[in-house]
């Protein structure tokens, strides 16, 4: 006589008769109705039973959201908090976040499972469709190939394929589908200096190299795409940018201007005698988008003791005539990672990027 496992319904489910139906239909509707349901609702759901929770980590959720045009923005922050032994990552709730002055216990920053050791220094980070790439870095004091790849539809860790060279502090950006990166070798005249990773084929590929570039051009400080160019500025301020149209070009044409408006966004990180120039340049740390919006993700310390990270979302606007650009706050979400004694910067915000499942 064989035995079969049914899954029985959890207490959730017998006390929520508006859910039970659902076991009743074969996957594909089922699925089609978990789609429509936010994916902050997720953990909830897969709480219910075993079938719901194997549904709602599977792919096909995340292809049929993405079909009935359902997908959520959800910002990722990872942080290195120097008394923790892995590096920490956390979810901005978009809907529910408050000012801090509307809400001083305010943590809409939700823990995320995190990779099980400290992730490598100086990695680069890259957000394609649902998944959010860990770039190289230094491991042991040397440059790695090794690309990690966090799975934001189940919150899962993964080895991608490794780049033909090993990196640190390079330049990493999203165009057309496929992730470019350059710089950080151990040689800045290697010929693997710059790469292309496409996610279909899952291979990496050499790029035509800069021409004429030097040793200041290897070590990136930041990288930002701005129609569909990868710019990268430099350790020492310089700054350039690859298309995949146009090839290699100096970013002359690359104008910044300061945002009026955000007075309100300096007050949080008032001058104190815990702050000193270099310990406020670690502090404030990263600048993403946020679908049409922007995030400033930065950390600060409240009474010299407590280590809280910022997420502030600020909307922007060109005003033609004046030819400025102006800033408003429209939400920030603040929680508290850390408790270390006065005088130290044990917080760092690594990453702060935005994917949609």
């Amino acid at each position: 006589m064989s035995t079969s496992i049914v899954d029985e319904p959890s207490a959730n489910e017998e006390t929520c008769p508006l859910l039970f139906p659902l076991t009743s239909l074969p996957d594909p509707l089922t699925l089609s109705c978990l789609a429509l349901v936010s994916r902050l609702d997720h953990l909830a759901l897969s709480l219910v039973s075993k079938r719901y929770r194997s549904l709602v980590i599977s792919p096909e959720l995340y292809k049929t959201r993405s079909l009935l045009g359902r997908t959520d923005e959800c910002h990722y922050v990872c942080l290195s908090t120097k008394t923790y032994p892995t590096s920490r990552w956390f979810i901005l709730r978009r809907e529910n976040t408050k000012t801090y002055l509307e809400n001083a216990a305010a943590e809409d920053l939700v823990p995320v499972l995190s990779f099980p050791t400290q992730l490598p220094e100086l990695s680069s980070f890259v957000a394609l469709e649902w998944g959010i790439y860990v770039i190289g870095g230094l491991t042991n004091d040397s440059r790695t190939s090794d690309v990690l790849l966090l799975d934001c539809r189940t919150n899962t860790w993964r080895h991608a394929p490794s780049m033909g060279v090993a990196r640190a502090s390079a330049a990493a950006g999203v165009v057309g589908g496929k992730i470019y990166v350059f710089g950080g070798c151990e040689r800045f005249d290697c010929s693997n200096w710059a790469e292309v990773f496409d996610p279909k084929t899952q291979t990496w590929d050499v790029l035509v190299p800069m021409p004429d570039r030097n040793e200041g051009d290897n070590l990136i400080r930041e990288t930002l795409v701005i129609e569909e160019k990868v710019y990268a500025v430099t350790l020492w301020d310089g700054s350039f940018y690859y298309s995949p149209r146009e090839v290699w070009r100096d970013s002359e044409e690359l104008e910044w201007k300061e945002v009026k408006g955000l007075k309100a966004l300096r007050l949080n990180f008032p001058s104190s005698a815990s702050f000193r120039s270099s310990a406020n340049e670690r502090c404030v740390s990263k600048l993403s988008s946020f679908g049409v919006n922007i995030v400033v993700s930065s950390v600060r310390a409240t009474f010299d003791v407590w280590w809280d990270v910022w997420c502030t979302e600020i909307s922007l606007e060109k005003r033609e005539e004046e030819g400025e650009i102006w800033g408003t706050i429209e939400s920030e979400a603040v929680t508290v990672v850390d408790h270390v004694p006065s005088g130290r910067v044990p917080v760092e915000v690594l990453c702060s990027v935005t994917v949609y499942v």
